[in-house]
């Protein structure tokens, strides 16, 4: 059979155990036999900083080396990108590492993710390993020992202000993780606007996550960091496995934090790319949802049905241009679709349109 004959509840679980493991983006595209671009993943368009990628070649050299234990020189480059003490910093193995610490860590109780439709499920399969009873979002008579807020959210791609994160704060005895993976794309004054902003105010309580691999388009590296308080800090360190941080994680993250002209032309560029994705899925007659500012890179959609949004993910495929189908999120008439290129939009609008308005736009490209 075709890699693409492989229909979208097939393609949806590639490579995932669904009994124990939540299903993720980013693996389909191993199933396009004339792969284009993904779709399916929120990493930054322009893919990855260039001296980063080359200061990771380099490390290769020291690979006969156990990495840096105390991980001091990307630390400190990652602290001066964040404006955060090296002191209350740690970094590791993508925001996975540390997802599951917070969850390993935390006092006994329940979780509770944030009040949104759908959010990162990722969190619910640390919680119930860490044998935590997972409470509905929009439950308010049951407080939660952990409660996560992705800032901005993922799927949906809504957005709190840091007055809405504060009242969250306020209103649970447990902690709060507010996962910031991608407010870094907000713009130049993005920490204004993060949760670490509270970090002092709510040391015992606030703990925040980020995931680099989605701004530096770097996942098959991982590389993820977590800013808390001293009393977090010295027990995601005491807890969290030596090395966990590789040597040429170190390299990359030490070049790219440094990397203001690939900031720069993220923050310039992206939110039009985002904005003229968003008017070729309102020509289809789909609904994005407008509460997701145009720096999220990435738009979430609603086709009107499960068997739209189901169609519309097997006819990605076979364009080359896997989109994430939102049925694992428990949104099945929702796609998730990264920002990308014009001419790589153009591609998939024109699959799209060829088969939901049966009037394919010229060459593939949109007018």
């Amino acid at each position: 059979m075709s890699k693409q004959t492989i229909d979208a509840k097939v393609a949806a679980s590639a490579a995932w155990d669904t009994e124990t493991q939540e299903v993720h983006g980013g693996q389909t595209w191993r199933l396009c036999d004339n792969f284009v671009e993904d779709f399916s993943v929120t990493t930054n368009a322009f893919g990855t900083p260039r001296d980063a990628l080359k200061a990771s070649t380099r490390a290769l050299e020291h690979i006969h080396h156990y990495p840096a234990a105390d991980c001091a020189r990307a630390i400190e480059s990652l602290s001066q990108f964040m404006q955060w003490p090296k002191s209350q910093l740690l970094i590791g193995n993508g925001a996975s590492e540390f997802i599951d610490l917070c969850m390993r860590a935390a006092p006994q109780g329940s979780f509770k993710p944030g009040p949104y439709s759908a959010a990162y499920m990722e969190y619910n399969r640390a919680a119930i390993a860490s044998g935590r009873q997972v409470i509905d979002a929009f439950d308010k008579t049951h407080d939660a020992a952990v409660t996560v807020i992705i800032h901005p959210n993922s799927p949906t791609g809504d957005f709190m202000s840091l007055d809405e994160l504060e009242c969250v704060v306020q209103e649970t005895s447990g902690i709060v993780v507010v996962d910031e993976s991608f407010m870094p794309f907000l713009g130049a004054d993005w920490r204004r606007y993060s949760a670490l902003e509270l970090v002092e105010k709510y040391a015992d309580q606030l703990i925040v996550l980020n995931s680099w691999t989605k701004l530096w388009s770097c996942p098959g590296l991982r590389l993820g960091s977590v800013a808390c308080g001293e009393k977090w800090y010295k027990t995601f360190k005491k807890l969290q496995t030596p090395w966990s941080c590789n040597t040429l994680a170190q390299a990359f993250c030490e070049s790219a934090a440094g990397d203001m002209e690939y900031m720069e032309k993220t923050w310039s560029v992206l939110p039009g790319w985002k904005k003229r994705q968003q008017d070729l899925l309102a020509d289809l007659g789909w609904h994005v949802n407008v509460h997701s500012p145009l720096w999220v890179p990435w738009v979430f959609v609603d086709c009107g049905s499960a068997e739209v949004a189901e169609k519309a993910t097997e006819l990605a495929m076979k364009a080359g241009c896997p989109v994430r189908w939102c049925a694992s999120f428990g949104t099945p008439q929702h796609l998730r679709l990264g920002v990308r290129a014009p001419q790589h939009q153009d591609i998939l609008q024109h699959a799209w349109r060829a088969h939901f308005l049966n009037t394919p736009t010229q060459n593939g490209i949109h007018h």
